[in-house]
């Protein structure tokens, strides 16, 4: 910007050179019509032959000042208009009259760019005007004219300070105005070129932030390959590209590892039915009095049942990590609860069950996947929270959601637990001689997020455990509330 405001001053300096030259000309030019203007009419009065020339051959810029030296009184008739006093001028700009005047003589009188002046010092405004301006015009070489004989008198010619002030006061503000504008533009266009020169730079880092929010689908940054950042989005479009290759790889693995899963599982529940089957026979046909036969063959049989379990999970886990094909339909979570309480009431009789409905609601998801999720929790809270009520609440916190809670007043999860409890085959630290095979909470957190819910431990709770089922609501209905206990 400071370069163009440089260009401009040395411009509008030109520009001011030359108009002072043409100045000095023009003034030239009137000292020379002045000579001759005087001596085609040389009887002809002072006053009014000056007021003539002015608006014969006045230029603009040229100052011209017309006296007569040691002036004797003017006789003023009354047949013209009155000439004005102290920097006064005729009225309407008309010619000064002749004749007796009609007050007391003034003491000088001039014309002054046409205007007739009369009043004491008035031969000393020849040098009014902005002494700036007055600055300016000499720094250009533009000189004022020597007094040039008019008739029986003298007329000079000066430039005109206050048009020269003006002019070079134009020329700064355009000059701050155009710089202004300049710069503005300048900002405007150097923006747009950095904008597109580092757009490669912001991309990589988009995309860069897209990852670490683990978003991994691959997407290719345009570039036109012609500066070093478009090199490092290249760079970024070769490694998503292996990225998104390796995640399909790791897919592919995933899926043919539940195929697996799920045809092992297939295979080995028919044969470890029949060794089931011959295990209970064999034990029968034990005779009474051989308890260590008895106890060999009861032992195999628990850990064959065992076996089952983990296999029945496992298929069940490869079930649900498979693809997602099934339509979700509206159904009563009330029932649902009371279903699953009503069954595990009759197999752990003990065991005191509290259940809490706050509102009827309609939930819409997979019910027999919704099931499985709440019966594995409910399991859990049986096995490791022995001889504690097990609490089932239904509750609808906000519009378009419900919850389903399981609580127990047992020893809760240990803090360096509660981040990998949902993880295959782990088991907390605090689990005790309970068995297990450490998918139930993975099941059912996969059954949860198929159904377009989410399974979170509540970690707000003093003791105890609770775990929050949060499911899509149809609607809810009125209060419900119950209790059975066993």
């Amino acid at each position: 910007m400071s370069l163009v405001a440089v260009l401009l001053t040395a411009v509008g300096a030109l520009g001011l050179a030359l108009y002072g030259h043409e100045l000095n000309n023009e003034i030239v030019m009137a000292a020379i019509n002045a000579r001759e203007f005087s001596d085609r009419a040389p009887q002809e009065n002072f006053y009014l032959a000056a007021y003539e020339f002015e608006n014969r051959y006045g230029h603009e810029g040229v100052h011209m000042f017309a006296d007569i030296p040691r002036a004797p009184r003017l006789r003023l008739g009354q047949t013209g208009p009155p000439y004005r006093r102290a920097a006064g001028a005729l009225p309407n700009g008309g010619p000064p009259p002749a004749g007796r005047p009609a007050g007391p003589p003034p003491t000088e009188t001039a014309v002054i760019d046409g205007v007739v002046r009369t009043g004491p010092g008035i031969l000393r405004t020849r040098f009014e005007g902005s002494r700036f301006g007055f600055a300016i015009a000499t720094l250009f070489g533009v000189r004022g004219s020597p007094p040039t004989p008019f008739f029986n008198g003298v007329i000079s010619f000066n430039p005109d300070p206050n048009l020269f002030q003006n002019i070079v006061l134009g020329i700064l503000g355009g000059v701050v105005l155009a710089s202004i504008l300049v710069g503005a533009l300048a900002y405007s266009i150097g923006r747009y070129i950095t904008e597109q020169a580092i757009q490669p730079l912001v991309d990589v880092t988009e995309a860069l932030q897209r990852f670490a929010a683990r978003d991994f689908r691959p997407q290719s940054i345009t570039t036109a390959r012609k500066s070093d950042f478009d090199v490092l989005a290249h760079a970024y479009n070769a490694a998503s590209e292996q990225v998104a290759s390796a995640f399909a790889e790791r897919e592919a693995a995933e899926a043919q590892m539940r195929q697996f899963v799920a045809d092992a599982g297939h295979e080995l529940r028919t044969p470890l039915t029949i060794v089931l089957g011959y295990i209970d026979l064999l034990r029968r046909r034990v005779s009474p009095a051989d308890e260590r036969s008895k106890f060999i063959f009861s032992s195999i049989a628990s850990e064959g049942r065992r076996m089952r379990t983990l296999v029945d999970n496992l298929v069940l886990l490869a079930r649900l990590e498979g693809e997602d094909t099934r339509l979700f339909e509206p159904f009563d979570v009330g029932e649902l609860v009371r279903e699953i309480v009503n069954v595990r009431q009759g197999l752990a009789p003990n065991v005191r069950f509290e259940v809490d409905h706050q509102v009827a609601a309609v939930a819409i998801a997979d019910r027999s996947e919704v099931y499985e999720a709440l019966a594995n929790i409910v399991d859990n809270a049986i096995k490791y929270a022995p001889g504690s009520p097990i609490r089932v609440e239904t509750a609808v916190p906000q519009s378009g959601t419900v919850e389903i809670a399981v609580a127990d007043d047992g020893p809760g999860i240990a803090p360096e637990d509660r981040e990998s409890i949902f993880e295959r085959f782990f088991r907390g630290v605090s689990r005790g001689e309970v068995e297990g095979s450490g998918l139930g909470l993975a099941i059912a957190k996969r059954a949860v997020e198929r159904a377009g819910g989410t399974l979170r431990l509540d970690t707000t709770v003093p003791h105890g455990t609770r775990f929050v089922i949060a499911l899509r609501a149809e609607r809810s209905a009125t209060p419900d509330r119950a209790a059975v206990r066993a």
